[in-house]
């Protein structure tokens, strides 16, 4: 186990009561297992800018980066994940397509649960369904 855990950013997006999340490809990382898009935090960048910047690479698309949302850090094979979740909104259109996925999707806060998380993102999911269940 490393050291220093990898500092990664993700977002949740609510738009019109609904969560968005996206598909790891096959070929990647996590292949099959549905995340907070985000990324790796670049040396020099806040976990915010980092949010931005990964969000228009992956996905095309500008968000406004909110409060933070939930943080944990979990251990993925033998790296340690420290990932930092952020309440976003979209400015414009939802993306259509990404780099990084190859599914997109629209979720009920009550279905978050069904799908199968990567597991860094497991305790994200559970804290911001709890965060989107008390807030309907």
């Amino acid at each position: 186990m490393p050291d220093s855990p990898i500092a990664v950013v993700g977002a949740v997006i609510v738009r019109d009561g609904l969560v968005f999340a996206a598909r790891r490809s096959p070929e990647r990382s996590a292949g099959g297992l549905w995340e907070f898009p985000g990324g790796k935090v670049d040396p020099g960048e806040t976990p915010k800018q980092a949010l931005a910047r990964e969000i228009r690479e992956e996905l095309a698309v500008t968000v406004e980066v909110g409060q933070r949302a939930a943080r944990c850090t979990t251990p993925v094979g033998n790296a340690l994940i420290d990932l930092d979740c952020y309440w976003a909104t979209l400015v414009g259109d939802a993306p259509s397509s990404s780099t990084d996925h190859d599914a997109l999707a629209w979720i009920a806060p009550a279905d978050l649960l069904e799908r199968k998380w990567s597991p860094a993102d497991v305790p994200i999911v559970q804290a911001a369904f709890l965060e989107l269940d008390r807030a309907w």
